[in-house]
């Protein structure tokens, strides 16, 4: 995977879903899906950006960023957000657990998948409190994961925590890909309105975040917008010294 903005990202579809699915059925890992607010924190954490450069693979879920990336490496890169990837491969065959949600949200998401006509009884449930990263107990967490032998794991936890606690997670799991998909649940579930293609297409999905969840949202956002001319520098910095080190 080529390093955009310090983070590895797979923009092509096809190498992410073919690598995810066969990670999912050979081996374990983890996975993140690298919005706005994650660049921008991982611009500040080096810690947090280390955990997303050891991930199996990582996919841009931030419209913006795949428009500034475009732009910087004169190539034409789209997004995979979250929640258009949980709606297809939680339809995969194989193991499914989905972890850190609301029970209520978890049914609805049962529901949904049988009225499809899809099995449901390989899609299981594991609750998690609410605590600190450094607080889970990882060992018992894993005891019940490796009980079900899964393929994938979606962790909705919320960026960053989810990152750091499949990080802390993996080593003791036996198999399994752990995938951090934040509210892509809620939105599956229709707790959260779709995203219309038109939002999509205009390539300001975080503005249309901002609006769904303005509590959670709108700060991080302003937060972000404030750090992300630096970022953005840095990046086209970083691409024209590459550029001038290849004539040579």
């Amino acid at each position: 995977m080529k390093k955009y903005f310090n983070i590895k990202l797979e923009f092509n579809h096809d190498k992410l879903e073919y690598a995810i699915e066969k990670q999912a059925k050979e081996g374990k890992g983890y996975c993140c899906f690298v919005d706005l607010n994650s660049l921008v924190y991982s611009s500040e954490n080096p810690d947090f950006r280390n955990i997303l450069n050891n991930s199996f693979i990582n996919s841009c879920d931030g419209s913006y960023i795949a428009k500034q990336a475009s732009k910087i490496n004169k190539e034409k890169l789209e997004e995979y957000i979250g929640p258009d990837f949980f709606k297809k491969f939680i339809f995969k065959e194989g193991t499914h657990i989905i972890l850190g949600s609301k029970p209520s949200v978890f049914n609805k998401v049962l529901e949904k998948v049988n009225f499809e006509g899809h099995n449901i009884e390989n899609i299981k449930y594991l609750d998690v409190p609410f605590k600190s990263v450094d607080k889970f107990d990882y060992k018992n967490i894993a005891k019940t994961i490796n009980k079900i032998r899964p393929n994938y794991i979606w962790v909705c936890l919320g960026a960053p925590k989810q990152e750091y606690f499949m990080s802390k997670l993996l080593p003791f799991i036996d198999k399994g890909l752990l995938i951090g998909v934040g509210a892509a649940i809620n939105y599956f579930a229709g707790e959260i309105k779709a995203i219309p293609s038109w939002i999509k297409k205009m390539k300001i999905i975080w503005v249309y975040r901002a609006f769904q969840e303005p509590k959670k949202q709108l700060t991080r956002i302003l937060k972000a917008l404030t750090k992300l001319r630096k970022i953005i520098r840095e990046e086209k910095n970083l691409h024209n010294s590459v550029n001038r080190k290849n004539k040579f």
